[in-house]
């Protein structure tokens, strides 16, 4: 809905202008049909609607006054406001329409509190430099005072950078701050006011970080029966590099159906550490072998060297509210090569990253690494195997193949505090 002002300057019968007093401004009279539009747009709630200007002549103060009331707001109009304005504006919001017409008449308008003063750019201007002045020169009149903090659980260094850096604009030009490294303490030297707003700050950062408990395990289970864990995956990721991701509730049965595919012999548990992290550091979780080569120095000596081939897991916690985990995770799968570089044994990556949202305690399984091996199988008749020729004619050998897929589980615990 769009409303339309239409606002003239009419004036007085001569007779009635001569019975006023000659150094006021003659009154600018509004149309009824101004009075009546402001009723409506009042209980319209005009500030969601649209409006027009048409302002032709019409009295400065009268017409923000007026916009004032249709913005409900409080408005304070200095003294150096006066004149007529004329304004044509369609389809406009009223706060546009009202900082539209303050523009057109290089005015400006500067909040305090629920108040609006409307007054010259210049004398805003003037006014913002004046109270500039006064308060710096309060400043230099404001003796100094230091407070000594001694930070519990972050890095002074830390904090001071963050109480020196301009873009927070919280020292004054007189303060300083200076850091003990050795015994972890910050030095504010600075006005009461900034000081008490620095300890402030400090005390908010000056917390402890919570501790993350990861508890993992490496488990490579056949794929035939990767399916009796009850694990339901989605794949993330396409290609030779994707990976499956499943979440976990019920541990204890999983813990139950892991040791029964254990004791039949188509699962193997490769490792399970266990370790705590803090709250955005990375915890780092390696299993495999290092492989030693010989590698010749400039002065042709010879130092044997070692060059892993593990599979690693990085894993780095965020809390989030309502009691949920953020987990960056890393996964590489380093594995000897059969090909030798220069003497060096070349070694097979694969590395995949991932992020994964669980609740705390919740497990998050990890999948798509797959690993194929090959077993020969021979049958033979006992003491015939020794006879030549006999013993591999009446034996039989068979070669088998079985892809297993190696399966990450991953279990954050936020430690409570005590």
């Amino acid at each position: 809905m769009s409303l339309l002002i239409k606002m003239r300057t009419l004036v007085c019968h001569p007779a009635l202008r001569a019975a006023r007093d000659d150094t006021r401004a003659y009154k600018t009279y509004i149309l009824i049909g101004v009075l009546v539009w402001l009723i409506m747009a009042s209980c319209l709630g005009a500030q969601d609607k649209r409006v027009s200007l048409d302002l032709d002549q019409a009295d400065l103060v009268q017409t923000i006054k007026l916009m004032a009331q249709l913005l409900k707001v409080n408005v304070m109009i200095s003294p150096m406001v006066s004149g007529v304005a004329t304004l044509h504006l369609v389809d406009a919001t009223p706060l546009s329409a009202f900082e539209t017409l303050l523009a057109s008449q290089k005015l400006a308008k500067q909040v305090m509190g629920n108040v609006w003063l409307i007054a010259p750019r210049t004398e805003l201007i003037v006014e913002a430099e004046q109270a500039a002045k006064l308060r710096d020169t309060a400043e230099i009149a404001t003796p100094l005072t230091t407070q000594i903090w001694q930070a519990q659980y972050a890095k002074a260094e830390e904090i001071a950078k963050l109480l020196h850096d301009d873009r927070a604009g919280l020292l004054s030009k007189r303060g300083s701050v200076e850091v003990d490294a050795r015994t972890n303490i910050i030095v504010i030297h600075d006005l009461p006011d900034v000081v008490k707003s620095a300890s402030q700050i400090i005390a908010r950062l000056d917390v402890p970080v919570k501790q993350v408990h990861i508890a993992a395990r490496l488990v490579s289970v056949e794929c035939d029966f990767e399916r009796e864990l009850g694990l339901h995956f989605v794949h993330a990721g396409r290609g030779a590099h994707s990976m499956s991701v499943a979440t976990l509730k019920e541990q204890a049965l999983l813990d139950i159906r892991l040791s029964a595919l254990e004791k039949r012999g188509h699962a193997r548990l490769i490792s399970s550490p266990s370790l705590f992290t803090a709250d955005q550091q990375t915890a780092s979780i390696e299993a495999g072998e290092e492989i030693p080569y010989q590698e010749v120095s400039e002065i042709g000596g010879t130092a044997a060297v070692f060059k892993k081939a593990v599979l690693g897991l990085q894993v780095t916690p965020q809390t989030l509210p309502h009691h949920q985990v953020m987990l960056h995770m890393r996964i590489n799968q380093d594995r000897p090569s059969n090909r030798m570089i220069q003497g060096v044994p070349a070694i097979s990556t694969r590395q995949i990253t991932t992020h994964a949202l669980v609740k705390n305690g919740e497990t998050i399984v990890l999948g798509g690494i797959y690993e194929t091996d090959q077993a020969e199988e021979t049958e033979q008749i006992p003491f015939i195997n020794r006879i030549p020729l006999f013993g591999k004619i009446l034996g039989e050998t068979q070669s088998r193949y079985n892809k297993r897929e190696l399966l990450i589980f991953v279990t954050p615990n936020v430690a409570t505090e005590q």
